[in-house]
């Protein structure tokens, strides 16, 4: 395992000739969180990566840069599509964003990308005018769930599945 020093990284909001490293990066840490899933099937919103995320007003990736350009970490926001039937009254009267695709390279977590990650999204949704933030994540991943409350995150629900015991969060802006 080679160590990551990091002085300087940079965050910037990924463009198209940067989506091939990008989803390279999140399928890599995608198969390492969730062995469980097949293994080279890409989600729905890297599928589509451009109409998901570039071309649409109201969604974004962003992506943490080491100063060899190497991608250390992402966070997505797109607008949250109310597929949870359970969720509907928490959200159907104000604009919410879903936050997604929060990954940070195992070799760098701990430093902070994760925190910047987050607060440029944040800075986003108001720009853009959301009104809740939604995301969900799961016990098995270390550290997820105080991360998020540290970040003003509460439990919404808690699914009764034996596998994934899916948290369910969200905050006011």
């Amino acid at each position: 395992m080679k160590t990551v020093y990091l002085e300087d990284y940079t965050i910037k909001k990924v463009q198209e000739n940067d989506s091939l490293q990008v989803i390279d990066f999140m399928m890599r840490i995608r198969r390492e969180i969730f062995p469980m899933l097949p293994k080279d099937q890409l989600p729905a919103d890297l599928l589509h990566f451009q109409s998901f995320y570039l071309q649409r007003k109201s969604a974004i990736l962003y992506a943490a840069y080491s100063q060899a350009g190497q991608v250390l970490g992402t966070i997505g926001v797109c607008p949250y599509d109310g597929r949870f039937s359970q969720l509907q009254t928490f959200y159907r009267h104000w604009p919410t964003a879903e936050i997604v695709k929060c990954y940070v390279d195992p070799l760098a977590r701990r430093l902070g990308i994760g925190t910047r990650l987050f607060q440029e999204a944040l800075q986003f949704c108001h720009d853009v005018g959301y009104q809740k933030l939604y995301l969900h994540t799961h016990p098995f991943l270390p550290g997820a769930i105080p991360f998020w409350q540290a970040k003003g995150f509460e439990e919404r629900w808690m699914e009764d599945d034996p596998v994934w015991q899916t948290l369910h969060m969200d905050m006011k802006l």
